[in-house]
Parts: C-alpha cells; sequence; structure tokens
C-alpha cells in the first residue's frame, strides 16, 4: 500500500469521518492526532479505538471532560491507546 499524497497541515474531523475514511485517513503517517471525546477510548472493543489503533500517528493526545469514575480498566485502555508498548493488553 503506498502513502497518501497529503495536501494539508492540519485536518479537523468528525469521529464518523475517521472511521467511514479509514482506508484514506489510515495510509498517512500522522505526526500528531488531538482526540477530543476521548471517552470513547475507554474501551478497546469500540469500534473508534479499533479504528485509530490502526493509524500510524507519532503523538497523541486526548481531551475529555468526562471523569474516569475510578475505573482502573478506562485509565489502563486510554494509556493503552496512547502507550501500547507501555501498557500491552494481555489475552487471558
Amino acid at each position: 500500500q503506498s502513502q497518501a499524497q497529503v495536501k494539508f497541515h492540519v485536518l479537523l474531523t468528525s469521529y464518523e469521518l475517521v472511521t467511514i475514511d479509514q482506508a484514506s485517513l489510515s495510509s498517512i503517517n500522522w505526526a500528531c492526532l488531538v482526540v477530543d471525546e476521548a471517552h470513547r477510548l475507554k474501551n478497546n472493543q469500540s469500534k473508534f479505538f479499533r479504528v485509530l489503533n490502526g493509524y500510524k500517528i507519532d503523538c497523541k493526545l486526548l481531551l475529555t471532560g468526562t471523569p474516569l469514575q475510578n475505573n482502573l480498566e478506562e485509565l489502563f485502555h486510554l494509556l493503552n491507546f496512547l502507550t501500547p508498548d507501555r501498557f500491552k493488553l494481555v489475552s487471558v
């Protein structure tokens, strides 16, 4: 698969378009990703989590106003998304 020809410096998009345009967007080597409403990534089974995990991203920043509700599993999934080398998912 060849890398997409990028003609922009910043892409502002929605959750829906990240999923719909997965084939095109996942072919880009992204310098940075900022995810607003990052609470959507609190579960590694969510489609959004799986789609974004398929993207090549150098730097990730998560924004959310939704608290973790003292749930270590949610925190783990967010940390796994940010730094999968340090927070690996283990099959049971």
